[in-house]
């Protein structure tokens, strides 16, 4: 009997539209916490940028926990949110159909399944990605990288006007896979260079120790779910407008 009336009370807390709105606003005020305390704490969340996901709580969160309390609460949010949209789209999917309001039932269930790739695809770029980072001289090859592979920086340059301020600048690279040459480009402000599943982006470039550039090697294993997931949300968001509109 106790278990039973647990099971129905977890069962309702989780298929309630209650849950969902007081979990937005709970991670609306922890979001806003953290707009504060990221500042605050440059030595805790100014390596986040630059560190995958577990990296970064790894050394940085788990060591400070009174600063980084927001986000593990956060975090938290996500997983009952999570939880809470697989549960309510398995209901909704178990339920009675009818051709009638077929498109306006299945709307809702695209939209929970393209927020579900989004963030699995977040997870899986945070747990099994990398991203590196540093400085390169002209010239250089930066070897060890990920699944046998070095990066050679062949050329810096840097365009100037008139008055001798620069308009733009560029990387030439080529990249190598267990010894042997894969591809080659010219890297620049959002030009970046992929390569099977990998990007390289040209961050930064230094004259003052002669041409050198500030590289990035960046591998995501979740950006065509972030992708697929991002317009599946488009697609069901403007299914519903487009069907509540004609509704009423």
């Amino acid at each position: 009997m106790l278990y039973a009336l647990c099971d129905n009370t977890m069962k309702n807390f989780f298929l309630s539209l209650k849950t969902t709105v007081w979990t937005l606003l709970a991670l609306i005020g922890f979001f806003f916490i953290g707009s504060y305390m990221m500042p605050v704490h440059r030595d805790v969340f100014g390596p986040m940028s630059d560190l995958l996901l577990f990296q970064w709580i790894e050394r940085f969160a788990a060591a400070n926990p009174w600063q980084a309390w927001w986000f593990f609460a956060s975090f938290a949010a996500l997983v009952l949110l999570t939880i809470n949209t697989i549960v309510c789209s398995i209901q909704a999917v178990i339920g009675r159909w009818t051709r009638r309001d077929f498109l306006l039932r299945i709307a809702p269930q695209v939209i929970h399944i393209g927020f579900l790739f989004i963030l699995l695809a977040h997870l899986l770029g945070a747990g099994w990605g990398y991203r590196l980072s540093g400085f390169m001289p002209q010239g250089t090859l930066a070897q060890g990288l990920p699944e046998g592979r070095a990066l050679h920086l062949v050329e810096v340059r840097i365009v100037t006007d008139e008055k001798g301020f620069p308009t733009d600048w560029s990387a030439s690279v080529v990249l190598y896979e267990n010894g042997v040459k894969v591809t080659s480009g010219v890297l620049g402000p959002n030009r970046p260079l992929f390569y099977n599943g990998m990007g390289v982006y040209l961050k930064n470039i230094d004259f003052s120790r002669g041409p050198a550039a500030i590289l990035m090697v960046n591998r995501d294993p979740g950006a065509i779910l972030a992708l697929v997931g991002g317009l599946l949300f488009m697609l069901g968001s403007a299914m519903l407008l487009v069907l509540k509109w004609k509704k009423t």
